[in-house]
């Protein structure tokens, strides 16, 4: 059933699929550590938190899953139907890391950009980068990105995507 007004539905699923770790998927991070952990360490990553091949995979599967979900149940035109509530604030910074990390990374399209794959969260992302704040807000959050594309962060990542075993 469709969120109705009840931001509670994105908040949780937001909580408890893409920032912290859960019982359901390997190891011990967040899925959303999969954008940016790296396979081995470096300056960005500490031994103990590198992530293998097969975990980034599944997490990035479980991004893919959580985003239809959330495609699924978007009321619009924000998460939870008419108003803005804590379900939009929550989500977009993550959004905007996510519009970062999957295609220039991953190879994923331009998701939050286009229409064809999650065309509801793509009209809901455009919405709120029409407000001043929220505008500002993805701004501050890209540039942290780009420096740290620019410092070379990702290249260990990269380095890893060229093993077609795996999904990316």
């Amino acid at each position: 059933e469709p969120l109705a007004s009840d931001p509670r539905g994105p908040c949780r699923m937001h909580d408890l699929y893409i920032v912290s770790p859960n019982c359901t998927q390997p190891g011990f991070s967040h899925t959303q550590g999969s954008m940016y952990l790296a396979p081995y360490e470096t300056k960005w990553c500490r031994p103990e938190r590198a992530m293998d091949r097969a975990e980034r995979a599944a997490k990035l599967s479980e991004i893919w899953k959580q985003l239809t979900w959330l495609e699924e149940n978007l009321v619009g035109p924000y998460m939870a139907g008419d108003q803005l509530t804590i379900a939009d604030m929550m989500w977009y910074p993550t959004t905007i890391f996510m519009e970062f990390m999957l295609p220039k990374v991953f190879g994923w399209p331009a998701v939050f950009r286009e229409g064809m794959h999650f065309p509801k969260l793509t009209a809901w992302f455009a919405k709120l980068s029409e407000d001043r704040d929220f505008s500002e807000t993805r701004q501050d959050i890209w540039d942290f990105w780009v420096g740290k594309e620019a410092e070379g962060q990702f290249e260990s990542i990269r380095g890893e995507l060229s093993d077609t075993n795996y999904k990316w």
